[in-house]
Order: structure tokens, then sequence, then C-alpha cells
């Protein structure tokens, strides 16, 4: 292993994937509702900032950073002492507008605009990156930017120039991607699983009376990493995953 590595801050993860992310590449982070995609994102901001010295951007297309801000409180992760340090920042592209000290707010052409453009968020996000001397980011959801696209063609050409100014950026990154729930013999793909660096899927299988989270490593480019379905759990610390264990689906 020659490269250098980003470590997750998700507990279990890094030793599943060689020590971490290899860096100033773009991971899908793919789930359904509930499965803790947003969780899992700021877990890799705040814990880079805090512990690894990376300093982080979280861009927001959905819910007002105010909203993921008192959210992430439950685990003991203050974003906005974070911001107040300068270590941390919010883009918001969310069409929920507020007053946000610290944010980069896209105000025009903000997502759910006809006039919305790529070329704005990106625009903010290297703002935002130059600002807090940022290492990592956040895009959540990636799902949103592309519905807002017209076809198939367009998604494909605007979701490739973000990863491509986020990798000029050297910014290593997760791009949230919704994932309808699934039958476990039944498997589908987006565009995001194929143009990005790695994927990584947060499943919730039925089972019973109970719901069972677990950890799939899809794939990551250049990295010999587990292959087997790993049980995680959302704790009052966040994210764990156990390598150790095993997950039974019928």
């Amino acid at each position: 292993m020659s490269e250098e590595r980003v470590r997750s801050g998700i507990l279990g993860l890094d030793e599943m994937i060689e020590g971490g992310f290899p860096r100033g590449f773009s991971y899908a982070i793919v789930g359904g509702p509930g499965s803790g995609k947003t969780t899992f994102g700021a877990q890799f901001i705040y814990k880079g900032a805090s512990i690894f010295g990376e300093n982080g951007i979280y861009v927001t297309f959905d819910e007002p950073p105010y909203s993921i801000s008192n959210n992430m409180k439950r685990y003991g992760w203050n974003l906005y002492d974070l911001e107040s340090r300068g270590k941390f920042s919010f883009v918001d592209v969310s069409p929920i507008m507020g007053e946000r000290p610290g944010a980069y707010v896209v105000k025009s052409g903000f997502l759910g605009r006809e006039e919305f453009n790529i070329d704005s968020v990106i625009g903010a996000i290297n703002d935002a990156r130059r600002k807090v001397n940022a290492k990592r980011c956040v895009i959540d959801s990636v799902t949103a930017l592309q519905l807002q696209l017209r076809d198939e063609f367009e998604t494909r050409v605007q979701t490739l120039k973000l990863i491509k100014a986020l990798t000029e950026m050297k910014l290593t990154t997760l791009l949230l991607a919704e994932k309808q729930e699934e039958r476990a013999d039944v498997q589908r793909f987006s565009i995001t699983d194929f143009l990005a660096q790695g994927v990584i899927i947060l499943h919730i299988y039925r089972i019973g009376d109970s719901a069972v989270k677990a950890l799939e490593i899809r794939k990551i480019r250049g990295v010999r990493h587990m292959e087997k379905l790993c049980p995680f759990k959302i704790t009052d610390d966040g994210i764990e995953v156990y390598p150790q264990q095993t997950v039974f689906v019928k």
C-alpha cells in the first residue's frame, strides 16, 4: 500500500479497506431511508476535523444546515463549534433557505429552480474549501442533484463534472446517494455507482419483526477490501461496523 489513506472515522470500517480511503477521490455511500447516510457523512466530517486534523465541507441539497447540525448533537458532534473555529463549513443548496452564519449559500439558481447550475455549486465548494483549508467533503445527496437534471446523458455529464472538480480540488468526498429498499436477490445500480471510485452500500433487511442493518463494500478501486456483508449499528456515538460478525439474510 503506497498511496496515502484517509481514515473514515467509522469504527470498524478502516480495517475492511486496508486502513482507509485512498486520498483525493469520491466514494458513493448508498442506502435507503433510515439507513444512516447522513450520520455516516457527518461522522466522516466531524471525526476528520476533531481527531485527524482534516477540515471539511458539508454540501446539502436536501436538508437545511441548521437541521443537520441540531440532529448531530445527539452524538455529541458540535458542528457549530467546528464552524466557529474555522475547521468546517456548510455549502447550502437546499430549497429551504434560511440564515445560517458561516455557511456558503447558493441563493440564485439553488436546487429546485429552473436556472440551477452545477458551476455555481462547484464555485461555492471551492470558496468554502479555501476558507477552511478543507481536505474532506460530503455531498448530501447526489440523488437530489441528479433529479434536477433532464435526462440520463445530462445526469452523467453533470455528475462527472462535479466528481472531476472535487478531484481537482484534492478533496476526499463522500457522495451520499438514495437507494430504494430491495430484496436480497434484486440489485439496482445508478450512474453514481459507476462513476465513483468506490461504493459502500448501507442495507436494511427485514427479518421477522426486526430490521437488520448491514454494510457492503461493493467496490473500491485499487483496494483489497472485505467482500462479505458486515452488520453495523447506529449507536449513541455514531455508526459502528462489526467486521468479525456475520449477517444472515433469508
